[in-house]
């Protein structure tokens, strides 16, 4: 089955790499040393529709775009456009989101709330030393925590500006 919508990508020439899918595919099937004849058996295809893809007389729909990639260890964009340099190309050219004053904020409150917490809970629980106090400096230090942090972060998100 011929797809056309596919057709602009093949012809991207970037680093003297090859530059149509056809010639990808002979490639990447010289390389692990599979004939025409293997590959379609693998991919269940006739041996013609892979000399057909080879000399970019048709070209393989999506599904057996994907079984190529899985055959020959290759991503959708190594086999389409060329290799892991237009990938690494797209992911480095994306900002990366830095931490505003008031993230650096509400995670410092939470750090302190939960600092405050353990020291109620190892304070409390160590000066009386029983099971039920345990318990309740337990629980009294995971309230004070949570209510600390939450607190923090409300107050913060209310005086936020950006």
């Amino acid at each position: 089955m011929e797809n056309n919508l596919l057709k602009a990508d093949f012809t991207s020439n970037q680093n003297n790499q090859i530059d149509d899918l056809g010639s990808k595919i002979v490639s990447l099937r010289n390389q692990h040393n599979l004939s025409q004849e293997k590959l379609a058996e693998e991919l269940n295809v006739s041996r013609q529709a892979i000399s057909n893809w080879e000399r970019n007389k048709s070209e393989p729909d999506f599904s057996t775009l994907c079984k190529i990639c899985g055959i020959f260890g290759v991503t959708m964009d190594e086999l389409i456009k060329g290799g892991h340099k237009n990938m690494s190309q797209e992911i480095s050219a994306k900002p990366k989101k830095r931490f505003s004053k008031y993230d650096i904020a509400i995670g410092l409150f939470y750090a302190i709330g939960i600092v405050l917490g353990f020291g109620i809970f190892f304070c409390v629980g160590l000066y009386f030393m029983t099971y039920n106090i345990w318990a309740m400096s337990l629980f009294l230090g995971i309230t004070v925590s949570l209510v600390f942090g939450l607190t923090a972060h409300a107050i913060i998100l209310l005086k936020r500006k950006d």
